[in-house]
C-alpha cells in the first residue's frame, strides 16, 4: 500500500506505521457508539452543592492551591471563520449592488439587519472605516487588507468594550481572568495556549501590549507559554474506498486530528493542578467574581477527592495484607462519592485482587468537570457509559458518538439535563508525585469520521478522540453542576451583542 517514498513521508512526520494502519481499520470499520447507559443527572451523577458547599470547597482552594503548581491551559488555535459564516453569506450578497440595493436585501435579513442596527456597540466598532456602504464595512471587518477577523484566532478578536481605550480582546479576558485563581505562593501565574503556528506572531505581539498593565495592577508575574499541535497526530485521509488520499503531487495527504490532539500538549505540561477552558467562553468584569469562585470551588473538590485517593493509595502501597474492612471502606467510597460501578464479581475476590482492583482504578488522573443546566446550547454531555470491557463510568459524551436512530439511545439524550461548558480542573501527577503518562487513558474507539474535500475531490477525515471526551475515558471523573452565568461563550459574531457580553 505505501511505497519507499510514502514511509519516509511518515516517519518525517514522527507518526508511527503501526498508528497509520490503525486509522485505517478505522475508516474500515468505523468507530462503535458510545454505549450510554443513562444520563448523568442531579444527584445521580451531578453534584449539588449548597452555598455552605460552594464556601467551604472554596476556602479548601485558597488555603491549599498556592501550594501546587497551577496552570490555566487554553486550546486557542481555531481561526474565527466559523464565527462570521452568516456575515460572509452577506457579504457575497451584497458586493457589486447599489447603496439602495444593499439596504433592501439588509431589510428582508433581520439577523444582518440587527447586526447593523447594533453595530456601534460591537467592540470592533471603532477600528470600522466610517460612513461606509454595508459591504466595504463587511470586506473591512473580514478580509486581508482590513481587519482581517475572519482569519484571526478568536483569541485576537476584541470581544468587549469598556470604554473607546479599554477594548479587550479573548486572550486578555482570559488572563485578567487567570490572576484571580492561579497564583501560586511565589506570586506567579502559570499559563499556557496552544496556538497555530500563523498566529504565534499576533499572540506574543498582544502579551506584549497587555501583560505589562496587567501585572502593574494585580502584583502578579505572568509566565505565559506556547505550543503547537504536534505534527505527529495530524491523521492520514482516505478516498471513499477507504485508500490513502493522494495529493496531486502523488504525496499522502495528512490533516489536523482536531482538540483530541491536545491531550499531547496537556501531558506536556508540568502542573499539579490545571484549569482547562476554551478560548471562547470568557466574560466582563461584572461576572469575572462568580466564575472566580466556581472555578476555586471546582479546584476545591478536586483537591479533597485527591487528598482521600492519595492516602488510599499510600496505605495499600505500604501494606502488603491490608484487613478487608479497610479495602470495603475505599470500595463504599469509591462508589458513593465518584460513581465508580461495583464489579459483580468482588464480593468473590479475596483481598489480593481486590488490592489489585483498587490500586488500578483509583491510580489514575483526577477530573472535576463544572456542568450547566441545558438550555439549548450544542455541546456534549454527561452520561453513565459502558466500555468494551464492560466497565460503566461517567463520561462527557458529544451527540455525534450516539447512535440516534436507536429509541432507547435517545431517550436517554433526551433525558439529559446537563451539557459541558468545558470548565475543568484536572489533576496530573499520582500520589507518589509522579506525571501520568496521559496516553494511557486514552480510549482509541472514540474517534470521528468526517467528509471533506481537496482540489475538489472528496474525502474522509479522521478526528482523535476529543480532548475531554475520549482522551480522558480512563480518568477518575466528577461532574458539578455550576451556575449558566459561568457559560458565555461566543460561536457566532452575533454572540457579543448578547446581554452575558455588556460591561
Amino acid at each position: 500500500m505505501f511505497t519507499q517514498k510514502d514511509l519516509q513521508q511518515i516517519r518525517s512526520k514522527g507518526i508511527r506505521l503501526d498508528d497509520i494502519n490503525q486509522q485505517i481499520r478505522h475508516f474500515q470499520l468505523g468507530f462503535p457508539p458510545a454505549d450510554i447507559t443513562m444520563p448523568a443527572t442531579p444527584g445521580k451523577g451531578i453534584i449539588l452543592l449548597t452555598e455552605g458547599d460552594q464556601e467551604r470547597y472554596k476556602n479548601i482552594y485558597l488555603d491549599n492551591a498556592p501550594d501546587n503548581r497551577i496552570i490555566r491551559f487554553v486550546p486557542a488555535s481555531g481561526a474565527a471563520s466559523r464565527m462570521f459564516k452568516a456575515l460572509y453569506s452577506a457579504l457575497e450578497e451584497l458586493e457589486g449592488k447599489a447603496m439602495q440595493a444593499q439596504q433592501e436585501w439588509i431589510s428582508k435579513n433581520k439577523e444582518i439587519e440587527r447586526f447593523f442596527k447594533k453595530l456601534e456597540s460591537y467592540p470592533f466598532y471603532e477600528d470600522l472605516p466610517r460612513e461606509e456602504e454595508p459591504a466595504s464595512l463587511l470586506q473591512h471587518l473580514l478580509g486581508r487588507e482590513g481587519l482581517d477577523y475572519g482569519n484571526k484566532p478568536k483569541g485576537l478578536l476584541k470581544f468587549h468594550k469598556y470604554s473607546e481605550n479599554d477594548r479587550r480582546t479573548a486572550f486578555e479576558e482570559h488572563v485578567r481572568e487567570a490572576v484571580k485563581y492561579c497564583g501560586s505562593r511565589d506570586g506567579m501565574v502559570r499559563m499556557h495556549l496552544t496556538v497555530s503556528s500563523d498566529h504565534l506572531d499576533g499572540f506574543q505581539t498582544e502579551a506584549a501590549r497587555i501583560l505589562p498593565k496587567i501585572e502593574g495592577e494585580t502584583g502578579m508575574s505572568v509566565d505565559l507559554t506556547f505550543s503547537f499541535q504536534k505534527p505527529e497526530t495530524d491523521t492520514i485521509a482516505v478516498d471513499q474506498d477507504n485508500v490513502p488520499f493522494r495529493k496531486s503531487d502523488g504525496t499522502l495527504l495528512f490533516r489536523p486530528g482536531g482538540h483530541g490532539a491536545l491531550i499531547r500538549n496537556l501531558d506536556a505540561l508540568d502542573g499539579d493542578l490545571v484549569f482547562v477552558s476554551n478560548i471562547d467562553n470568557v466574560a466582563p468584569d461584572r461576572l469575572k467574581n462568580l466564575r472566580v469562585k466556581q472555578k476555586q470551588v471546582l479546584g476545591g473538590i478536586l483537591l479533597e477527592i485527591r487528598s482521600k485517593i492519595f492516602y488510599y493509595l499510600q496505605q495499600l502501597d505500604g501494606e502488603e495484607k491490608p484487613e478487608k474492612t479497610r479495602l470495603d471502606s475505599m470500595v463504599s467510597y469509591l462508589h458513593q462519592r465518584l460513581g465508580i460501578a461495583i464489579p459483580e464479581k468482588l464480593e468473590s475476590w479475596d483481598v489480593s485482587d481486590l488490592k489489585k482492583w483498587l490500586v488500578t482504578t483509583m491510580n489514575r488522573p483526577i477530573r472535576v468537570c463544572g456542568m450547566v443546566r441545558n438550555e439549548g446550547e450544542p455541546g456534549g454531555g454527561p452520561f453513565y457509559v459502558r466500555s468494551e470491557s464492560g466497565e460503566v463510568s461517567l463520561q462527557i459524551v458529544e451527540s455525534s458518538q450516539v447512535d440516534m436512530k436507536d429509541p432507547a439511545k435517545t431517550a436517554l439524550v433526551q433525558a439529559s439535563t446537563h451539557f459541558n461548558p468545558v470548565d475543568l480542573v484536572c489533576s496530573l501527577r499520582d500520589y507518589r508525585g509522579e506525571k501520568f503518562n496521559l496516553g494511557r487513558f486514552v480510549d482509541p474507539n472514540t474517534g470521528f469520521i468526517s467528509e471533506k474535500s481537496e482540489g475538489g475531490k472528496t474525502l474522509k477525515a479522521l478526528e482523535l478522540p476529543g480532548l475531554w471526551n475520549g482522551s480522558m475515558a480512563g480518568w477518575l471523573t466528577l461532574f458539578v453542576d455550576v451556575p449558566v452565568e459561568t457559560f458565555s461563550p461566543v460561536k457566532t459574531v452575533f454572540d457579543l451583542a448578547r446581554k452575558e457580553h455588556r460591561v
